[in-house]
């Protein structure tokens, strides 16, 4: 009886342990990258296949009594200079509750994709982000016919007031001529925090 339970227990180790090494070795191609771009940190999901270059920049500007900050991080793909992914954080110097509206967000992600070359329609869908709710969207880049996507989010929120409304003061908008996987897997695991 004891032989017939050990020898059950070593199968069940020998059928588990390559089911075990498969499926860590299927997560060993994809790290979490962390990037600094200005007073923010980005994190995401990547490919250890799809080395890239980084660049960062920074700008000011005001609309009226608001100031307005953005922060922008490039990912430029090593060995096809066509793939990019763009991620820009726009700080305001106080909260709005249009930041948060979904047809704001709509805009600002058609915008995106606009200023990019897309033509004719594009999809778009309500997606959370990070945590938070935002917008995903895809078109046709018209001179080269490759697929781009764009994704708009408020990177924090709050009630403006005790009992009023959400509102925020940052927006994340992210930008990618990378495969829908690629895509999809740092649109997915999108984290943007304040350095400390």
């Amino acid at each position: 009886m004891k032989e017939c339970a050990m020898l059950i227990l070593l199968v069940y180790l020998v059928l588990l342990i390559p089911g075990v090494q498969a499926s860590s070795m299927g997560d060993m191609d994809v790290y979490r990258a962390t990037e600094v771009c200005g007073k923010w940190i980005v994190s995401f999901n990547w490919s250890e296949m799809d080395a890239y270059k980084t660049s960062a920049s920074h700008g000011d500007s005001e609309s009226g009594d608001v100031k307005i900050s953005t922060d922008t991080l490039i990912m430029t793909s090593s060995t096809e200079k066509e793939k990019v992914a763009k991620i820009a954080i726009t700080q305001y110097s106080s909260r709005d509750a249009s930041l948060v509206n979904a047809s704001r967000l709509m805009s600002l992600a058609n915008e995106s994709l606009s200023k990019s070359g897309v033509c004719g329609g594009s999809t778009i869908a309500k997606r959370w982000m990070d945590g938070k709710p935002g917008i995903y969207a895809s078109g046709i880049k018209c001179s080269s016919g490759e697929p781009i996507f764009a994704a708009v989010y408020p990177v924090d929120y709050h009630f403006d007031r005790p009992g009023g409304v959400l509102a925020s003061d940052a927006i994340g908008v992210i930008l990618s001529t990378y495969d829908q996987e690629t895509t999809e897997r740092l649109i997915s695991s999108i984290k943007i925090e304040q350095a400390r």
